[in-house]
């Protein structure tokens, strides 16, 4: 096997190894859950903090509501069982009776909108809850699919970790320090390219004549003048 095959076969594998890292960086960050999933959970735990605090009011009102009604229900109790005997007096106490009641019956259109809201509140809450059971028990069943699928590609890389050290062993040292510094510089990490139809693989330019001729023979290193890539001729 040639110099160029033997590099073309190095940067098929390396490729493939990246491709299994990329794909479990993938997963793992799938694993933790996606941004619709996020979103889900931040909409339900604001919905609940919605339904806790138009409840809380709700209570609250209806409590002040409820004072209000045993201070006026004291009140007349007291005029009507002939405690007061100052007509003053009884003159005060039921101006301040009337004025209580008008209180009330303001409070109760405040009240009936903290119902309503409360209401509308909690039905927010529900539909934010069962949308993110949904979303979780998914989230959950595709966790399942992605662990599986992680534990089945890692457990490729222990094979494909033998085959590029035996093919790294049966090069020269000068090689694979040519290769790896070109590869170190690609963004996709591709060094080694295919030469079609006296065309660059990786850059789509022509090549020399010499190069093509060096990158036919696979006997030494062919270098693409214009992207530095290793040519290799099938």
């Amino acid at each position: 096997m040639s110099i160029a095959e033997t590099l073309f076969r190095l940067q098929s594998l390396d490729s493939d190894i990246d491709a299994v890292r990329r794909r479990v960086f993938e997963i793992d960050n799938a694993l933790k859950g996606t941004p619709a999933l996020a979103h889900t959970r931040a909409e339900a735990e604001r919905t609940h903090k919605a339904a806790q605090a138009a409840t809380i009011a709700q209570k609250l009102a209806e409590l002040e509501a409820q004072e209000l009604d045993e201070k006026i229900a004291s009140e007349e109790k007291r005029l009507y069982a002939g405690a007061i005997k100052s007509p003053k007096e009884m003159i005060e106490v039921q101006s301040e009776v009337d004025q209580f009641k008008r209180r009330r019956a303001s409070m109760d259109e405040s009240l009936l909108t903290l119902m309503e809201q409360a209401e509308t509140a909690r039905a927010d809450e529900a539909r934010c809850r069962i949308a993110l059971q949904q979303a979780e028990s998914n989230h959950a069943s595709d966790s399942m699919h992605l662990k599986s699928e992680r534990a089945q590609i890692i457990g490729k890389l222990p094979g494909q970790a033998e085959q590029r050290a035996a093919l790294v062993a049966s090069m020269s040292k000068n090689a694979v320090d040519q290769y790896q510094s070109i590869r170190s510089k690609k963004q996709n990490g591709i060094a080694v390219v295919s030469l079609t139809s006296g065309a660059c693989g990786g850059c789509g330019e022509d090549v020399s004549s010499s190069a093509g001729q060096k990158a036919h023979s696979g006997s030494e290193i062919a270098l693409c003048s214009n992207c530095g890539r290793i040519l290799y001729a099938r």
